[in-house]
């Protein structure tokens, strides 16, 4: 059975290790506990491997010596914990870009600073799956660091989870976010309400315009049968959802075909009787 030698002890189940003149993160239950520099680890106590590649391997060195071993440690185990949740493998990226966010927010607590995050409900009903590996994950992190991230920390760490995920960047996901917010503002304002951002309905209509968005993107559009009794019934919802999609059109470029306007209109209606 082949073994690796400990550089360094991030936690109780974090280590960096060398096999072979190369370095990998190793996440394990109890492989750091009473470990040092120089101890060996048998490959059957990891439960995960990061292999510290050319590329990232700097910006991890500057990671290390920068932030809290306790931080790095427990950004390890939350990306392992994620990766076997969804079973996934995620983008290097992360194993820099998570730590360095989790120090920034620690420290902006400590200094008594709060950033705000204006979509985290967007945030919960586009990426629901990611959104709650972030709650276990602020859970983690407050527990084990003694510290307390609110609520919103949530979101960005979700936004960090959902970019390894899908091997993009973090400002891409706020990006997307932020234009589905929009949305959601002029439809607000069509109908002349403030919604509830917690309420079934907003986050429902979240939804159905991500979803939709993303037929209209791999062109698998779904046709409407309802779209002329529609157009009839309820000609004012309708002349709002063409709006609607007018907007989305211009913040996203592309085309809505007639049927989902459609479906959009059917939206508009539940929403206004709330």
């Amino acid at each position: 059975m082949e073994e690796y030698t400990i550089k360094k002890v991030l936690n109780n189940n974090v280590v960096v290790a060398e096999k072979d003149k190369k370095q990998f993160i190793l996440v394990g239950k109890a492989i750091g506990f009473n470990s040092r520099k120089g101890s060996k680890i048998s490959e059957d106590k990891i439960e995960s491997i990061f292999v510290k590649q050319t590329e990232e391997e700097n910006n991890f060195n500057k990671i290390l010596e920068s932030v809290d071993n306790k931080i790095v440690g427990i950004s390890e185990e939350i990306i392992s914990f994620c990766e076997n949740e969804l079973k996934a493998k995620f983008t290097e990226a992360i194993h820099v870009s998570l730590p360095d966010h989790i120090n920034f927010a620690i420290n902006r607590i400590k200094q008594g600073i709060k950033i705000e995050n204006p979509f985290l409900h967007e945030l919960m009903a586009l990426y629901p799956k990611e959104y709650s590996l972030a709650k276990k994950a602020i859970d983690m992190i407050n527990k084990r660091l003694d510290v307390n991230l609110p609520e919103t920390e949530i979101g960005f760490i979700c936004m960090h989870i959902n970019a390894a995920l899908n091997n993009k960047e973090v400002s891409s996901a706020l990006s997307y976010t932020k234009k589905i917010g929009e949305v959601m503002e002029l439809i607000s304002k069509l109908l002349k309400k403030d919604f509830d951002k917690n309420s079934i309905e907003y986050l429902r209509t979240v939804t159905h315009i991500n979803f939709m968005l993303q037929r209209v993107i791999k062109k698998k559009t779904i046709k409407n049968y309802l779209l002329d009794s529609i157009k009839k019934e309820m000609y004012n919802e309708y002349d709002l959802a063409i709006k609607i999609a007018l907007k989305i059109e211009n913040l996203f470029s592309i085309k809505i075909p007639e049927d989902e306007i459609g479906y959009i209109a059917l939206h508009i209606r539940r929403l206004s009787e709330i």
